[in-house]
């Protein structure tokens, strides 16, 4: 699992490695933990149910490296990289993992937790089985949470939609074009998470009908009525509310490129290095302090504290991209930069792992506590990831 080649970029690994294991904390807490009114949450439940921005990470890092290559052409003023090759670049990297994991998950899975394949001859099982197959199931809000089976999978529909528009969007964020890109991209983000819900909900419930119109409840599975409030939420989080995040992203490759052709002066590595420090310093007590509603629905949050949240990201990115003394040596450990290398796969199974070890389908009298039962659940994510990932990633990546 350790790389041996000298140009992998061991602080980037580390900050997939951290961004996958809050990831994983934010649905332990949900599916494992739980929240009771007399019992308050410390520090550590606090900042994992905010677990859910790690997605976040992965979308500024998602930016940032697939944009690279279009940043450094246009910097050595060289073709751009081809259309083609990218996307068959990007099928061989994401979709055989994904569709082995969409085979055991409907395969496998949903019998063992629905008890049967019957939701399959339905009209929102097969609304689901088709659109997770072409990664379009979180443009329908039916499919948008995965049958209850494995609700993570939404961000993945959102990068397979970046990836699509990429050779279009990179060459806006080359050179100076950036600064006209990058404050567009963010006034598209927040107008459309502020006006986007209202305009279009009627719009949704009239036309998607009702035998497609499913939502399942993020923690027990069960189906109902979508629910206005979750509704809001799924056209919230569509790709232009997205957006600003992988522009962030794209504009530090932009910077990257330029700083390392020695085209713009470079700051010294120390400053950015405590400037990203200090963000995950400032970062973690904020985290914690805020409140849940308001990350979810704060208007606060959503027209400041996102935004400078995703500059500390791109912050933290940049630095592990240039490979900073001090955020190289929190990042490239041992125990961050395997979990990064097996991100994906993680990603792909942890949630339902953690589902077959909360509803007691998996090792039910192993154990009766919830730390217990959250470290069974990542020691048999991981095995799964691990396998995972060297059946179907690790024979297309070699020098691995």
């Amino acid at each position: 699992m350790n790389p041996s080649a000298t140009d992998r970029n061991h602080a980037l690994d580390g900050i997939r490695g951290l961004a996958i294991l809050w990831v994983f904390a934010f649905h332990a807490n949900a599916l494992l933990v739980g929240v009771t009114a007399d019992a308050p949450a410390g520090w550590g439940q606090s900042l994992a149910e905010k677990g859910l921005l790690g997605v976040q990470l992965f979308f500024v890092l998602s930016g940032f490296l697939l944009a690279r290559p279009w940043m450094q052409a246009t910097v050595a003023g060289t073709p751009y990289p081809s259309i083609g090759g990218f996307y068959a670049r990007r099928a061989r990297r994401i979709i055989p993992t994904y569709w082995l994991h969409l085979a055991l998950l409907f395969g496998l899975v949903l019998p063992i937790l629905r008890g049967s394949y019957a939701i399959l001859g339905t009209d929102i099982g097969l609304t689901n089985l088709w659109l997770h197959i072409l990664l379009l199931h979180f443009l329908h809000p039916g499919s948008s949470s995965s049958l209850g089976l494995n609700m993570a999978l939404w961000s993945l529909s959102i990068e397979a939609q970046f990836y699509l528009l990429l050779p279009l969007l990179a060459p806006l964020f080359a050179r100076n074009r950036v600064l006209i890109a990058l404050p567009a991209a963010l006034i598209i983000a927040l107008l459309w998470k502020t006006y986007a819900p209202d305009l279009l909900m009627e719009w949704v419930y009239l036309n998607v009908s009702p035998a497609r119109l499913f939502f399942f409840d993020p923690v027990s599975g069960r189906a109902g009525p979508f629910p206005p409030e979750m509704m809001r939420f799924f056209l919230e989080r569509q790709l232009p509310g997205e957006l600003i995040a992988f522009a962030l992203g794209m504009a530090a490759a932009n910077l990257y490129a330029r700083l390392h052709s020695g085209e713009t002066a470079a700051p010294p590595p120390r400053a950015i290095d405590l400037a990203a420090l200090a963000f995950l310093v400032l970062a973690t007590p904020t985290l914690i302090h805020l409140s849940f509603g308001e990350i979810v629905t704060g208007v606060g949050w959503r027209l400041l504290g996102m935004p400078l949240f995703l500059v500390g990201c791109t912050l933290l990115v940049l630095a592990a991209a240039l490979r900073t003394p001090l955020i190289d040596r929190i990042f490239a450990s041992p125990v961050l930069v395997p979990i990064g290398i097996v991100s994906y796969s993680l990603f792909l199974w942890h949630e339902p792992v953690l589902r077959l070890v909360a509803t007691g389908r998996l090792f039910p009298n192993v154990c009766d506590g919830a730390p217990c039962r959250i470290a069974l659940a990542l020691g048999l994510a991981l095995l799964v990831a691990a396998a995972s990932y060297v059946l179907t990633e690790r024979r297309r990546a070699s020098r691995i």
